[in-house]
């Protein structure tokens, strides 16, 4: 019999007796009083259980699966074997600061109408030495306080780059019941963005602005298999629980107003034409050949953009500022004429379309490899669509006419 306690931190695992053992560590040094830690062994071969026994601490309950229940199986365990008011689901190669559990329950305590808190994170790689993963630095600074549950998931929809890491997040246990626990819409790598999306249709959410975890990086994470590695779909997936996110929106208030809709249906036909292209990536024979689709695409921005003229052209450096001799091509980021990688923010982006465009560019051509700036770069994007008129738009070109009038 599992005893009741205030707080449950679960620990799904299999096979990662060295890095359970850290975790577990981390787990009892919390500086809160009325707390377990549940191990959820998904029936390891190597010897986790030996390693768990060895902690000697009553506040430990060890659950081993006769059998390997996958990913899903051993999540939504934890949601079926807690009897806490509060769960914490810690990954078994992630770690807690001492003061995780004590933060979290206040912050739930003092916001009754949230369903989760979560903290920010820090990366560590398998020393436990804090690293700067390649990518992160896309993603938003989570905000501070209560955030409604339709706001988080507009800002999602919107691009916001809001990445809650499961470690650092604690869940009211009703609020997680009330949505059915874990589920697979898409895939097993986004079980995680899945809950939040469904949770947030329901409830709010409130927000930790301290490190209260810290998330190890390598290649053993499923995470790093689908995102990272080549012939990864996880971002195909994300565009699956984006589309998802639309249609939550669609139920709230926020669509009574036609304007939103509107909104919403710009939203939609964005992030299923990038949904479409990593579908393409993956299943080739779906569409034309990348070149064929770009000696279209230079046939378009021919008809559209007066030859001699000078444009800022957003390619991920990937068809070359010569393609098109007859027009002068600005590579975006510009740096002495040299192309600069994609912007830091989406102000540094705007700056730059403004410097360029007092240097005499006319146009802005965005090809289909930048399609995600997109999504990124949301503040870019209403910038864009608010100022300039867009001149053309498929599936392979957005051209914006930077000095002719919007109407």
């Amino acid at each position: 019999m599992i005893p009741k306690t205030k707080v449950t931190i679960a620990i799904p695992t299999y096979n990662r007796s060295k890095l359970l053992k850290i975790s577990l560590e981390s787990a009892l040094a919390q500086d809160y009083p009325d707390f377990q830690v549940l191990v959820l062994d998904n029936a390891s071969s190597d010897d986790t259980e030996a390693v768990v026994r060895s902690f000697e601490d009553s506040r430990i309950a060890y659950v081993r699966n006769e059998s390997n229940i996958g990913i899903f199986g051993n999540w939504q365990r934890t949601v079926e074997l807690n009897s806490s008011p509060y769960l914490s689901i810690l990954s078994d190669d992630d770690v807690l600061l001492p003061n995780f559990i004590h933060e979290s329950v206040l912050a739930l305590e003092n916001h009754p109408q949230a369903g989760l808190s979560a903290a920010q994170a820090e990366f560590i790689n398998m020393n436990g030495v804090t690293l700067q993963v390649a990518g992160t630095e896309l993603s938003d600074k989570l905000p501070e306080g209560l955030v409604s549950g339709i706001e988080f998931i507009h800002q999602i929809v919107d691009g916001r780059k809001w990445i809650l890491r499961t470690s650092a997040v604690m869940f009211r246990a009703d609020a997680l019941r009330a949505v059915g626990g874990f589920d697979l819409t898409h895939t097993k790598y986004l079980l995680d963005l899945n809950l939040y999306l469904r949770m947030a249709a329901q409830f709010d959410f409130v927000f930790i602005a301290k490190e209260l975890a810290q998330v190890r990086f390598h290649v053993e994470q499923d995470s790093q298999v689908s995102f990272h590695s080549p012939g990864g779909i996880g971002a195909l997936a994300v565009m699956a629980e984006r589309t998802d996110a639309i249609a939550y929106l669609l139920q709230s208030p926020h669509a009574e107003k036609a304007s939103y809709r509107q909104w919403l249906s710009e939203r939609l036909l964005n992030i299923s034409m990038r949904r479409s292209e990593f579908t393409s990536g993956l299943v080739p024979e779906l569409n034309v050949s990348w070149s064929e689709r770009l000696r279209i695409a230079l046939q378009e921005i021919t008809a559209v953009i007066p030859r001699g003229k000078r444009f800022i052209l957003v390619d991920e450096n990937q068809w070359s500022t010569n393609i098109l001799p007859e027009f002068v091509a600005l590579p975006f980021l510009e740096h002495e004429g040299q192309y600069w990688g994609y912007p830091t923010d989406d102000q540094t982006a705007i700056r730059e379309v403004e410097r360029m465009r007092q240097e005499g560019a006319s146009y802005m051509v965005i090809g289909w490899p930048a399609f995600w700036w997109l999504d990124y770069y949301s503040q870019l994007r209403n910038y864009l669509s608010s100022n300039f008129r867009c001149v053309l738009h498929n599936s392979r070109l957005m051209v914006f006419d930077l000095v002719g009038s919007r109407e």
